[in-house]
Parts: C-alpha cells; sequence; structure tokens
C-alpha cells in the first residue's frame, strides 16, 4: 500500500498572516480544544467551537458554540461564517469535514494528513514509505484473513485499524491459536460488516518517547524536547521532561526522524510522533515509529509551565501565521495525568467515605512548591476519564523528584511505582535510575 496523499482535495488557502480579534474554529471541545481556546484568547483572538457534546469542557470559554455533528452540513455552514481559520484537537473527525472547509477556509492539518492517522495500517505504510521503521504487522480485514496471517509476528497485539485510544481497540494475542477469539473481541460493527484490525508483533521495549513539533506553511520547523512517557493500564501516566535525560544523540535522532516524516507529508500544524525504544541488541533498529497524532499531544501538556511556548500557542502560531521560533525549556518537569479514579478512591486528598465521586483537595498539592494544576472542567469524573493533569517543576530534576514522590504519596499512587521515567542514558542498554519515584 502506498501513502495515501489525496490529490483531489481541495488547495487550502495560504496561511497569511491573520491579527487578531479574527476568530479561530476549532473541531472538537475536549480538553485539547479548551487549552487551545484559552490560548488563543490570551492573544486576542476570538474561538468558535463546533462539538455534538453540549458539555464539551471548550464549550463554556468560546464565543461561539455549535453543538451539532462533525458532519453537520448547516453547522459546517455557520462555522464557515464566522471563522477564518480552522483546525481540529482530535484525529477522528472526519477527513471529509475538513476537506469541505478547505474550500473556504485555511485548515490545519490537512485532510490528507488527517486521513492517514485515521487508519493503523495506512499510517504505517504511509511512515516506512518515508523510510522510517516500524513494528512488523499485518492487516486483517476478514475471518478469511486470519489462516494468512506470518507466525513470527507473535506474541502481538490485535488493533482496530480505526478509533481505538488510550488501549481501547486492541488485545495482546499469545499465539497464533488465540487470534480468531481476539478478532473476535474487536468485532462491534452495528451492520455485521468485519470490523478491520492490524496484528502488531509485540516488541521488546526501554522506553516511549514522543516528539512534538511545528511546522509552518513554508516548511519552517520547531519542537519541544523528547517526552519520555509511562503508561499505566493503556493511559498515559506521565511524561518526564529532564535537560540531558535522554541521551543527546538519540533525542537529536527522534526530533529528525520526525521532522523526515512531517516534510514528508508536506505537514502544516503541531504533529506528535511516538516512538518505541526498542531493548534488543539485535533489531534492525534500535527504535520504530509507534504512531502519529496530528494535533498537540497529552504528552506535551508539560509545555504549558516548562517551555517558553507551550504546543497550543505552537499550534496556534502555524494556524494564523504567526513565526515558528524555537522552543527554550527553563525548568526540568513531570506531567502526571489526573482520572478519575482520583475522585472515587480513598487517599490523602479524598479523605471523606463516601459512594459518590468527591473532588480531591488540591490545596494539599497545591501546597508544594513547583506544582500547577490543570483541570478540564468535565461535569462527571468516571473511572479512566482524564480530568486534568498536574505538571511539576523545580530548579533541578533532583527537586522535581522529590515534589513528584510527595504528590503520587498524596494521590494515592506511589505504589504503582511510576511517576519519574528513568534516564535513557548515553547508549539504549544502559540506563540510570533516578533516586525518588522511579522502581
Amino acid at each position: 500500500m502506498t501513502p495515501a496523499f489525496d490529490s483531489t482535495a481541495p488547495t487550502e488557502p495560504a496561511l497569511a498572516y491573520l491579527p487578531p480579534p479574527a476568530c479561530i474554529g476549532v473541531l472538537g471541545g475536549g480538553q485539547l480544544g479548551r487549552m487551545l481556546a484559552q490560548t488563543a484568547q490570551t492573544l486576542g483572538y476570538t474561538v468558535a467551537v463546533l462539538d455534538p457534546d453540549a458539555n464539551a469542557p471548550a464549550s463554556s470559554l468560546s464565543e461561539h458554540f455549535l453543538c451539532v455533528d462533525y458532519s453537520d452540513d448547516a453547522g459546517l455552514t455557520a462555522l464557515s461564517q464566522v471563522a477564518e481559520r480552522v483546525t481540529t484537537e482530535f484525529e477522528n473527525v472526519p477527513a471529509m469535514t475538513l476537506e469541505r472547509l478547505a474550500r473556504e477556509l485555511g485548515v490545519s492539518p490537512s485532510a490528507a494528513c488527517v486521513r492517514i492517522a485515521q487508519d493503523r495500517v495506512l499510517e504505517k505504510t504511509t511512515i516506512q514509505a518515508c523510510g522510517l521503521p516500524v513494528a512488523p504487522f499485518w492487516g486483517i480485514e476478514s475471518h478469511a484473513d486470519l489462516a494468512h496471517v506470518p507466525a513470527q509476528l507473535f506474541p502481538g497485539i490485535l488493533k482496530t485499524t480505526r478509533l481505538g485510544y488510550d488501549g481501547k481497540g486492541q488485545v495482546v494475542v499469545p499465539n497464533a491459536q488465540a487470534l480468531p477469539g481476539a478478532f473476535a473481541l474487536l468485532q462491534a460493527s452495528p451492520d455485521g460488516a468485519p470490523t478491520a484490525c492490524v496484528l502488531e508483533k509485540k516488541l521488546p521495549l526501554q522506553a516511549e518517547c514522543s516528539v512534538i513539533l511545528a511546522r509552518s506553511e513554508g516548511g519552517a520547523c520547531v519542537h519541544l524536547p523528547v517526552q519520555v512517557n509511562q503508561h499505566h493500564q493503556g493511559v498515559l501516566f506521565s511524561s518526564t521532561v529532564f535537560p540531558g535525560w535522554v541521551d543527546p544523540g538519540l533525542e537529536q535522532t527522534l526530533q529528525n526522524a520526525a521532522q523526515t516524516l512531517a516534510q514528508a507529508l508536506n505537514y502544516v500544524g503541531v504533529l506528535c510522533v511516538e516512538f518505541f525504544i526498542l531493548d534488543d541488541a539485535n533489531a534492525t533498529a534500535p527504535w520504530v515509529v509507534n504512531e502519529i497524532a496530528p494535533r498537540p499531544h497529552n504528552s506535551g501538556h508539560h509545555s504549558l509551565n516548562s517551555c517558553s511556548m507551550s504546543q497550543f500557542e505552537l499550534q496556534l502560531r502555524v494556524l494564523v501565521g504567526l513565526p515558528l521560533t524555537p522552543v527554550a525549556q527553563h525548568s526540568p518537569c513531570v506531567m502526571l495525568n489526573l482520572l478519575g479514579d482520583l475522585w472515587w478512591d480513598p487517599s490523602a486528598v479524598r479523605t471523606n467515605a463516601s459512594n459518590a465521586p468527591q473532588e480531591p483537595d488540591w490545596w494539599r498539592l497545591l501546597a508544594l512548591p513547583g506544582t500547577h494544576l490543570h483541570l478540564y472542567g468535565k461535569k462527571e469524573a468516571r473511572r479512566g476519564r482524564k480530568m486534568g493533569h498536574l505538571n511539576i517543576t523545580a530548579d533541578t530534576p533532583e527537586a522535581v523528584m522529590n515534589t513528584v514522590a510527595q504528590c503520587l504519596a498524596l494521590l494515592g499512587l506511589e505504589s504503582l511505582g511510576l511517576g519519574v521515567a528513568p534516564r535513557l542514558g548515553p547508549t539504549r542498554t544502559a540506563w540510570d535510575s533516578p533516586t525518588h519515584g522511579v522502581p
């Protein structure tokens, strides 16, 4: 399969400088849309959000809120009448919606790039065509395809090609005998048609890193420092961003790879590229690209408090044609995700016994130096739901690690052995473990 660059899609208008108080349109009103709206308003712009959820977190912050489906023609017409530029906060907005809006407005990212990120098989073949390594994989569109999967792909992870996120839509498959059951488990199509999947070989991992960059229409490119990420039950738990925490040679290699991909796609906007660092001395390459996200990413939330420019300002700068200047990190930082479980489970910040969710006692966390709380305005706390994040900064990594350990203890999460990612040392087989918050 070759990369899907849609030559029939309309050409987007040039993203020339658009001064405030022009209106910025955002498809999606979740936490990413909310933080983008806050950044846009700080720079003097107004915001129009389109989201089918009347309680979307960004709805209360936007000057214009359109509560319609992403394919609603009247809603898209209304958006094009108030907004002059449009972006999306997540990759599952229909690509056709972006194509339709691009006939009248400046749109970033393009429909062609979003379409690639919406399909895991297309995504992987596109990354390969750009000359970058991915995990071995095999597309499975029907039960008949199960018999043709190469034996060397086991053990593997079976994923739906579309819509899966945060560990959803995927099953670990230890051997070929388990594959039919796993495929049946992921079949959820209401019309009875098979749900297309992809089997990826399970690789021995040392770490996951992510690179977030911004690329302008003219090809200028800047990036955040490399994030080292930890997950728990398929959901991002923390991102560690300490100067020198990743070997400089590896950091430069990953940043170059992300930029190569963005250039090959002619990508315009903020792009996150996730990498797996392999724990296999015999591997063909020391790392592979896991996936891409054509938008700001959870792992980049640290930039709100650790860098001279956040990923949301980068997204806005591309969209309105402002210059992209290099991003400087001024503070070591660890970002901790705050899930809805914290509203339910007893801890030092949720001390009252109750069968209902309770707002944690943020006072105790914010009494610690360098803690920055970001809540997303979601009205219902559910287990596994991202309710906010906590950025922890200090003058030194050691001071951050000390505060992280205290925060995890207050949140009742210290037993997980997560928080600060181990250092990715001078070689890919050598790690230096920090003294706090790491197993």
